[in-house]
């Protein structure tokens, strides 16, 4: 890794809309608004951009807008932050609404009880079958076991976060997620990191009241009923280029709800870590650029303890080094 590390984020708050935001202290910088003057400075010889208004469509070709992106943090620490050269695209960030990173990705992954103390909790709590074998990470006789979350369901680190209306069993998970920039089939687990653009913070909110379905109790999980409600994944604020991140396997998880703290793992106790969930996946469907893993939250959730958010409760939930998320929850007035 070369030149100095920053992050990336999409905002909205300037007069032309969201906008996809180099990220350097407490301070964003429109690229799009930054980019013509770093083209016309000598550093812009090191190629262009192929694109500018979005995060996600920087993904495709990731591998050439990286180095570029490392050449304007460059270009704008020679001139300066406060520069008036970037006075119509700077902006602090605190004065702007942070978005999902990568806005609508085309599918998103999410792993199911990948720490077996989450396991462990779920089993005690009646939201695993008791009977059987019990599953204790053996990975000679399982898979990951992956299931979809809607794009929809995405929102921001400090969005408000409804309950849906005739709820009371809405949990939390909190959890770290990649984005796969190379597109890819059959990806084996030990290349699969070349295909990260980069990791973000986000929470899998979960309905329980609906996630094992009392109607149709044959059929166990309703993923779609317990997981995608809207704004039940927010994401960011900040999104990390894989090359900054040191150790994703060695990462604190953590989750405050009202300033308590409920969840306290590290990614080192991943079952299944984020690439051989990627070689799991990518021998059913084809990887796109944009895709999300959600890969897993560890022991501490709600329903372990017969404990669910309720209107008011702020939920914090952070990953080392990538971001915290702050998440009211409100009543449902839609």
């Amino acid at each position: 890794m070369n030149g100095t590390a920053f992050k990336l984020a999409t905002y909205a708050g300037n007069p032309g809309g969201n906008f996809a935001a180099i990220v350097l202290g407490d301070t964003a910088l429109d690229i799009a608004t930054v980019y013509p003057a770093y083209r016309q400075s000598p550093r812009g010889k090191a190629g262009p951009l192929t694109a500018t208004a979005s995060l996600q469509a920087m993904l495709e070709g990731w591998d050439h807008n990286f180095p570029v992106l490392q050449e304007m943090v460059a270009f704008i620490e020679q001139e300066g932050v406060a520069s008036p050269r970037f006075a119509g695209g700077r902006a602090k960030i605190d004065a702007l609404r942070a978005l999902p990173p990568v806005a609508r990705p085309g599918k998103i992954f999410n792993a199911a009880q990948n720490f077996q103390e989450h396991v462990d909790e779920m089993i005690r709590a009646g939201m695993t079958p008791a009977g059987g074998p019990e599953f204790s990470g053996a990975k000679s006789t399982s898979h990951p076991y992956l299931f979809f979350k809607a794009p929809s369901a995405l929102c921001g680190a400090y969005d408000d976060i409804a309950i849906p209306r005739g709820m009371a069993k809405i949990d939390w998970e909190a959890e770290i997620a990649c984005a796969i920039w190379k597109p890819g089939k059959r990806i084996k687990a030990e290349k699969a990191l070349a295909h990260i653009a980069g990791f973000m913070t986000t929470n899998d909110v979960s309905c329980r009241d609906i996630q094992i379905r009392p109607d149709r109790p044959a059929l166990r999980s309703d993923w779609f009923g317990g997981k995608s409600h809207d704004n039940f994944a927010p994401t960011g604020p900040f999104f990390t280029p894989a090359a900054f991140v040191k150790d994703h396997m060695k990462l604190f998880i953590r989750l405050t709800v009202n300033g308590a703290v409920e969840q306290d793992g590290n990614t080192s106790q991943f079952i299944y870590t984020p690439e051989e969930q990627i070689e799991y996946a990518s021998n059913i469907i084809s990887l796109e650029p944009g895709d999300m893993f959600v890969c897993g939250t560890c022991g501490g959730v709600g329903q372990g303890k017969n404990r669910f958010l309720k209107v008011g409760d702020v939920m914090e939930t952070e990953i080392e080094s990538l971001g915290k998320m702050r998440n009211r929850f409100v009543e449902d007035r839609s």
